[in-house]
């Protein structure tokens, strides 16, 4: 690195390491929520990749050599073009003065020289820049809060918005399972219902026996017992004859009471809600 003397900035040379390799070849192509890909790491650099194998997820870091370097406010077209526009610090925009993404993806597995992970946001051809484990115990900040997206929500396609909180609750839960598209399912009518974003601080849960779905409810809404938005529905003492879960703000409240337990994920996530539950407003 060369300072440049009198002004305090730096110039800095970056090496790239690597190389992604999917199946998208054009930034317009790629899902919101990434893809999956391979990342082939240069010769000269796969020693650096021991240890990696233990880590269920890596933070990767590309080069974005397609975005415009010249932008500093945007819109986040992909989820809406009419919302308003923000400084790109505030987004996750690829246009950027410096374009450099980071994504947390899940590997699946090494292959010599190649890793294999999902959730990768970047077309084919990429750079890649950097490799890093995801630490769990650092780098998931649980009670962390962003702005309100009760408006971008409202703008956002229902079928985008779906999978938004099956990434969120699979990001904790861990798994695909029924519990947790069940509890999707749950979640989306109570957006419709309450009309805000369910991680706004208003918003509460009382979750039920089914730990999957319990675990899928913390995960969209960020609801906990230090917080006081998280609630218990046990009742170990009463004869319940239906297992119930609930979502609630200051003025309303929907009261979930499974029907049947499908055990198809993709077919609870299409399904007809009035034929997962017993639904009450109050």
């Amino acid at each position: 690195m060369v300072i440049l003397a009198g002004l305090n900035r730096w110039t800095m040379e970056l090496k790239q390491i690597g190389v992604v390799r999917s199946e998208i070849k054009k930034r317009d192509d790629m899902p919101v929520y990434g893809v999956n890909a391979e990342v082939e790491i240069f010769e000269e650099f796969v020693p650096a990749l021991s240890g990696i194998d233990g880590n269920s997820h890596v933070i990767l870091l590309c080069w974005l050599h397609e975005a415009d370097r010249n932008v500093l406010k945007a819109v986040p077209r992909k989820i809406s073009t009419s919302l308003p526009e923000q400084g790109v610090f505030s987004l996750r925009s690829p246009a950027r003065p410096n374009p450099i993404s980071v994504t947390v993806a899940k590997m699946h597995r090494r292959y010599g020289k190649y890793l294999f992970l999902s959730n990768v946001d970047a077309i084919d051809g990429t750079p890649v820049l950097d490799i890093k484990p995801y630490q769990v115990g650092w780098d998931c900040i649980f009670s962390a809060k962003n702005p309100d997206r009760s408006e971008k929500i409202k703008k956002m396609m229902p079928q985008n918005y779906k999978e938004s909180l099956v990434r969120e609750a699979i990001n904790f839960h861990g798994e695909r399972c029924t519990g947790l598209a069940t509890a999707i399912r749950m979640g989306t009518v109570a957006n419709l219902v309450l009309g805000c974003d369910l991680r706004n601080d208003e918003v509460g849960i009382i979750i039920g026996k089914n730990p999957c779905i319990s675990d899928a409810l913390i995960g969209i809404t960020s609801a906990r017992l230090g917080n006081g938005r998280l609630l218990y529905n046990l009742r170990p003492k009463e004869k319940v004859t239906a297992d119930s879960y609930s979502i609630f703000n200051q003025d309303k409240a929907i009261i979930f009471k499974l029907k049947k337990f499908m055990k198809d994920f993709e077919g609870i996530l299409e399904s007809d809600v009035n034929d997962l539950f017993e639904i009450e407003i109050v």
